[in-house]
């Protein structure tokens, strides 16, 4: 019976080499054993002008996974509403928004937890520069994560995110600006999707901290 499995291994072996089969689980390698050779960009820093859309998440910035900046240049109206960027989807991804005026901010973990952060003071009409700054606690995958929101260099809101998702978000979802395609990220709005932001983004600009 040993010489039997041995020779059937052997069989198995073969067959999977012709048919282009190995490695045997070959997409866990990447998700699960090295998260550090799932696809991504080469990229540091990225300038986007105005809004856009579709942008797919393993092209993206890895905004919940990695310490980070978004500096957005906005007009912002006296009644302000609206998605500034989202990342992922309802099933798992983060939002930046202004709902009635307060910046607001939402980080889903996969619909297990929510964490939501919210300024205490309404944002004036008017240019103004909004930044979200990302900063993990640590290296590791699923590490905690602080969340500083600044408007014209004060700060409005800070929280932490107790953990977060350690390869990605989606494999079908995308990072918006300007608004929320596919499903949306966060609950404030999710009868109002894809809840476009009702006043003008001019720059945004997101990087990663120069090592």
């Amino acid at each position: 019976m040993p010489d039997k499995l041995a020779e059937m291994k052997s069989l198995f072996l073969e067959e999977s080499a012709k048919n282009k089969n190995l490695p045997i689980g070959g997409g866990l390698w990447s998700v699960v054993l090295h998260p550090e050779d799932l696809p991504s960009t080469p990229y540091s820093e990225w300038t986007f002008i105005g809004n856009i859309t579709k942008m797919p998440e393993f092209a993206a910035p890895k905004l919940g996974k990695f310490n980070n900046t978004v500096s957005m240049e906005l007009n912002v109206p006296a009644k302000a509403n609206g998605v500034l960027y989202s990342l992922g989807g309802f099933s798992g991804g983060l939002s930046c928004y202004i709902k009635d005026g307060t910046l607001c901010y939402e980080y889903n973990h996969f619909e297990i937890s929510r964490t939501h952060i919210k300024a205490k003071e309404k944002l004036p009409a008017g240019k103004a520069t909004i930044e979200v700054e990302s900063k993990l606690k640590d290296q590791k995958p699923g590490s905690p994560m602080d969340i500083t929101l600044k408007v014209n260099g004060k700060v409005y809101a800070q929280g932490n995110i107790p953990i977060t998702a350690p390869w990605a978000f989606t494999a079908n979802d995308c990072l918006d600006i300007g608004c929320d395609l596919g499903s949306p990220v966060a609950l404030d709005y999710f009868d109002k999707a894809p809840f476009t932001f009702n006043g003008t983004i001019n720059t945004t600009v997101i990087s990663y901290p120069k090592k």
